[in-house]
């Protein structure tokens, strides 16, 4: 049984998750013939994102990640998290 809670799912496939200690992670389906999961721990300033703006900012981040999945090294692929 996880420890986090699905906040939102996405019809972009993407999904917003909380973690027991209160993080926020994006979890975005990425690839084109090998798809894959990758998930980004949201750093404070995008929690406050977030929280301003809601869904508008996660589409924004999760099309980013989708873009460009190592984000910056940040990502990790869904079964290594």
């Amino acid at each position: 049984m996880s420890d986090e809670e699905v906040l939102y799912q996405s019809p972009l496939l993407y999904r917003l998750l909380r973690a027991s200690d209160g993080g926020l992670t994006l979890e975005v389906v990425v690839g084109g013939i090998a798809m894959y999961e990758v998930r980004v721990r949201l750093t404070s300033q995008e929690a406050e994102s977030y929280a301003r703006e809601g869904r508008a900012f996660t589409d924004r981040m999760a099309q980013a990640i989708m873009a460009n999945p190592p984000f910056g090294g940040r990502s990790v692929r869904a079964s290594e998290a």
